[in-house]
């Protein structure tokens, strides 16, 4: 019975210890170019992109880039949400005559057409 404890332990420690090891990351060979290592880096936000500008989009530019289009449209924009990839925008579209699913809609497109990182949700007031 020792025996079997003693041994459980000893395969916990060492699966244990070669599980907090670092990864390496993978180098070329030689096939890509001489010395040339790969970028193992994952950017998973999508609010955040990489280019060279010093400039970076926020979600208070994305916000502000909303309400543009809908004052835009002509219509009072309330608040605007963004959590994740889905942006909640409340419009007081005020006395319009036309249907209103009809101009939450064409909102909505007009609003992915200027900022395409969201899936839109137009809320009527």
């Amino acid at each position: 019975m020792r025996m079997i404890a003693c041994l459980i332990m000893v395969t916990v420690l060492v699966a244990s210890a070669s599980a907090c090891s670092p990864l390496k990351p993978p180098t070329a060979d030689g096939q890509a170019g001489e010395g040339q290592q790969l970028n193992t880096d994952i950017n998973l936000n999508p609010q955040s992109y990489r280019n060279m500008s010093v400039n970076k989009s926020t979600i208070s530019d994305d916000q502000d880039k909303i309400r543009e289009v809908v004052e835009a449209e002509g219509y009072n924009a309330g608040a605007v949400s963004i959590t994740g990839n889905h942006a909640w925008v409340n419009v007081n579209f005020g006395n319009a005559k036309e249907d209103r699913n009809g101009l939450k809609n064409k909102l909505a497109m007009k609003i992915y057409k200027a900022v395409p990182r969201y899936k839109i949700h137009v809320r009527a007031k």
